[in-house]
Parts: structure tokens; C-alpha cells; sequence
């Protein structure tokens, strides 16, 4: 991913996994390419059912923002 660069986010899906709850976010990376991302786990607080089911019916636009890392940890801005 491009530092400082908006992706899109295409769809969310909420999943539990070994390290606990998070959102799988699918993004488009460039007009045919899109990614998946685990959102780190401090961010799913933020993506609740209704806010998720509005990104997956496009009634909500959200971007997310690679800023980089911190030691061990990836940082995201979204942009709800």
C-alpha cells in the first residue's frame, strides 16, 4: 500500500479470528485491482453492524489512509 494514499473501501465484513474480533475491509487499490486488509485490532470498535451494512450498500463512503509503521504496529486513518 501507498502511504498517505485514500483507498476506498468496497466492502466490510466483520469475522472473529484467532487474535479476536476484526473487520475485513476490501479495497480498490486501482480501477480493476482491489485488496483485502484486517483492519488492526483497535479499529472494529469503530465499524459497527449498521455502519458496515451501509458500506456494503453503498449508502456510506468510507476511505482508509495508510500512514505507515510504528515499530510493530500498522497505521491507518479512516475517513468515515
Amino acid at each position: 500500500m501507498d502511504m498517505d494514499r485514500p483507498y476506498p473501501v468496497l466492502y466490510a465484513r466483520r469475522l472473529a479470528t484467532q487474535f479476536g474480533p476484526t473487520v475485513l475491509l476490501t479495497l480498490q487499490a486501482e480501477e480493476n485491482i482491489n485488496i483485502k486488509i484486517y483492519l488492526p485490532r483497535r479499529y472494529p470498535e469503530g465499524f459497527d453492524d449498521q455502519h458496515i451494512e451501509d458500506i456494503n450498500e453503498g449508502k456510506k463512503y468510507t476511505k482508509l489512509i495508510y500512514k505507515g509503521r510504528s515499530g510493530s504496529a500498522y497505521n491507518v486513518n479512516i475517513i468515515l
